[in-house]
């Protein structure tokens, strides 16, 4: 098994110039059953887990994420209009939930999450391809 310092080693490389961590905790990612770590910067979530047979390297513009909750059983958001599930320590996603900017935790119309949806696409946070895919999702 893989450590969550190694995963959090990999996470670390993956910071832009200039970018902050801010927070780390270990994680699974439900849907995927990988095990390993989430970083918060001041710009992005980042993950980086392994399951049995694949592992997983994610990083979100803060700005694709929405809809954040604690249950008792994890942390529930939407990345690009995608429904992602973290497990892990309640108090740690607790932690990183609070951190995580206001607007995330706020649900938005369609038609608020559309027009964000071209603002960082008009930003060049999002490619046209992502745009396309999260818009695609959005309307289902």
């Amino acid at each position: 098994m893989v450590s969550v310092q190694r995963h959090l080693a990999v996470l670390r490389s993956a910071l832009q110039p200039g970018e902050a961590e801010r927070l780390w905790i270990r994680a699974e990612r439900s849907a995927q059953g990988h095990a390993g770590a989430l970083l918060l910067t001041d710009r992005r979530l980042l993950f980086s887990g392994l399951g049995f047979v694949s592992q997983s390297q994610e990083a979100w513009p803060l700005a694709a994420v929405a809809g954040v909750r604690v249950t008792p059983a994890a942390l529930e958001l939407q990345v690009l209009g995608a429904p992602e599930a973290f497990t892990g320590k309640p108090k740690d996603l607790q932690a990183l939930a609070e951190l995580l900017p206001a607007t995330a935790a706020t649900t938005a119309s369609l038609a608020d999450e559309l027009e964000r949806l071209v603002r960082l696409r008009d930003a060049g946070a999002l490619s046209a391809a992502e745009f396309e895919g999260a818009k695609r999702r959005l309307l289902q």
